[in-house]
């Protein structure tokens, strides 16, 4: 079993990477050169012009960044990702030239497209900007800018300006509190322990809650004036629309979750009951029911627990899994300046390269299950060719879910202690519950955030709380204790800074979605259109490729059907306890 990395499948050596990137900067200078000359009658040499540079560039980039995901100190691969980097500019220059082409010869590119219909999906994805073109490029360039810069902001306040104060540990020593120590004594089997490091953490927060209130409305500033500046009426029209997604999706989502609410609250009763507390603070919830240290399952173990939960998906998945263990597509296990989140990468060149930081627990097995379904999803997709593998992100997650569904299924199957069954069950819940309830709590304050927004409010930290507050009222239903420092909460969602606005809600559907598919895998013989719906990569929209699969993103029925399977697990689990 070969648990690192195999980089030769990108290229053999660094002499290698050096030559083709040579290759592509002269094919560069051409392509920049035709460009400057393009007519209709050279456009498709263009395009394929772009096209293979579009491929070539991604093997440049992806090998040096393999590297510094491995190993964030490597000096010389650093040096080549820069070069890469620069190299990745300057063909993003090239490619807002060649889509204004587009855009400006719409009916003779239509006619290009019925006489070759292989770049139809391709042209198409540019052809539907037209009605929402940008006019004014200058001022487009210059919020694109104000941006990064607001995220950079973000970043160094939260990573570097927050000092938090000094709490007493497990050991009785007083120690200064960091966001990892944080996490760990929040799992502390004393109460008084877990409230003073709560207290101490959000201070942190609550001292620069104003700062936080200027970043946010500075975020959905710039957001609104990019949606207005191509011609989108809010903030979510136009992202619907770059998600090719119907525009109620989300409305739709809020609704049905509100009509369930009190599903979760039969949770944080039971979860009261079994660790023996009169009553659940914010500082309560992140307890295990279960002893974690018992749940160990070293990596031998959790590929076999993988292949067996995910044999329903067929022979030549499970094959793929093989060949992921023999061809090194798995950097499994931690390393010293290694990237310690655990990703895939969706890239053409090279095999689906996956990154773990395995620790011998549930956790570490659930992830590789998660981590393996992008990797083989990629591997099939890689068949439509560079043009169309790559998928949205939206069905990624997607698919990584149908994974480890099919995963906590299996190992539910399997005849473990009580306290294991607790544990794992426990798990599966919180999960879920994070998915289905706390990334919709925090979509629907956001959606309250900007619509303030877009009718040119300006909001005070003191009315962000206010909000904030109100929504976690209405999601918890009384079945946690409020304290001030709740209000505070969303100061420490780097979500709502650094990531595009309505991004959360997409783990609530994708897990929503997930769940659908499991069920349909195992009551419709859904395996060969499963394996269809993954080598689908992007020669179809999100809606279309559902359609694969018997669902309508329209249709509630399949969100429903998500809070009600969370509720049979929460059953299940007071049935163990009983």
């Amino acid at each position: 079993m070969q648990t690192d990395w195999n980089l030769i499948h990108i290229f053999p050596n660094k002499e290698k990477w050096i030559e083709e990137k040579e290759m592509l900067k002269e094919k560069i200078r051409k392509y920049e050169t035709h460009l400057k000359q393009l007519k209709l009658n050279n456009f498709k040499e263009v395009l394929e012009e772009k096209i293979q540079i579009d491929e070539q560039i991604e093997k440049i980039y992806c090998y040096p960044k393999r590297f510094l995901d491995l190993n964030n100190q490597d000096e010389e691969h650093q040096n080549m990702f820069n070069e890469a980097l620069q190299i990745y500019e300057q063909i993003v220059k090239l490619s807002q030239s060649f889509e204004k082409f587009i855009l400006k010869n719409v009916e003779n590119v239509q006619k290009f497209i019925a006489e070759n219909p292989y770049y139809n999906r391709y042209l198409s994805l540019y052809l539907r900007k037209k009605e929402f073109q940008v006019e004014n490029e200058e001022l487009f360039a210059f919020l694109h800018h104000e941006q990064i810069s607001f995220q950079e902001l973000y970043r160094c306040l939260s990573e570097n300006d927050l000092s938090f104060g000094y709490v007493m540990n497990e050991e009785g020593k007083e120690v200064l509190l960091t966001k990892k120590i944080y996490q760990d004594l929040l799992l502390s089997k004393k109460r008084e322990i877990r409230k003073s490091a709560y207290i101490v953490y959000n201070e942190a927060y609550q001292k620069i809650q104003n700062t936080f209130a200027i970043l946010l409305n500075k975020k959905y500033e710039i957001e609104f004036k990019q949606a207005q500046a191509q011609k989108f009426s809010s903030i979510i029209s136009q992202k619907m629309f770059l998600d090719e997604l119907p525009e109620n999706t989300i409305e739709n989502l809020m609704k049905v979750t509100n009509q369930n609410l009190l599903i979760f609250r039969k949770f944080s009763e039971l979860k009261k009951q079994v660790l023996g507390l009169s009553e659940l603070h914010i500082y309560d919830t992140s307890l295990p029911l279960g002893n974690v240290s018992k749940m160990k399952i070293e990596l031998p173990q959790a590929l076999e627990y993988a292949k067996k939960s995910l044999n329903i998906l067929g022979e030549d998945y499970i094959k793929r899994i093989e060949e992921a263990f023999k061809e090194g597509w798995v950097d499994v296990y931690p390393k010293k300046n290694k990237r310690k989140m655990t990703f895939s990468c969706i890239s053409y060149c090279g095999v689906p390269y996956a990154s773990l930081n395995y620790h011998d627990n549930l956790i570490s097995a659930r992830n590789l299950v998660h981590e393996l379904g992008h990797s083989i999803h990629t591997s099939y997709a890689k068949e439509q060719g560079h043009l169309y593998f790559e998928y949205s992100l939206f069905i990624a997650e997607v698919v990584a879910k149908v994974n480890e569904i099919l995963f906590n299924e299996y190992m539910l199957t399997q005849n473990l202690p009580k306290e294991e069954q607790v544990y794992l069950l426990t798990s599966i819940i919180q999960a879920l519950g994070n998915s289905l309830f706390s990334q919709m709590l925090l979509t629907e304050f956001e959606d309250a955030i900007i619509k303030e927004k877009e009718k040119n409010q300006t909001l005070t930290a003191d009315t962000i709380n206010q909000m904030y507050l109100q929504i976690f009222i209405k999601y918890n239903q009384e079945s946690v204790i409020l304290d001030d420092m709740i209000k505070f909460s969303w100061t420490k969602i780097p979500h709502l800074f650094m990531n595009r606005s309505y991004y959360l809600y997409q783990y609530t559907i994708g897990t929503a979605l997930a769940i659908e598919i499991v069920h349909k895998l195992k009551n419709e013989n859904l395996q060969p259109k499963y394996i269809e719906f993954l080598k689908i990569g992007n020669t179809k929209s999100i809606v279309e490729s559902l359609k694969i699969l018997n669902i309508n993103l329209e249709n509630e029925k399949y969100i429903k059907s998500a809070y009600q399977y969370l509720n049979e697990q929460i059953e299940r689990l007071s049935e163990i306890l009983k």
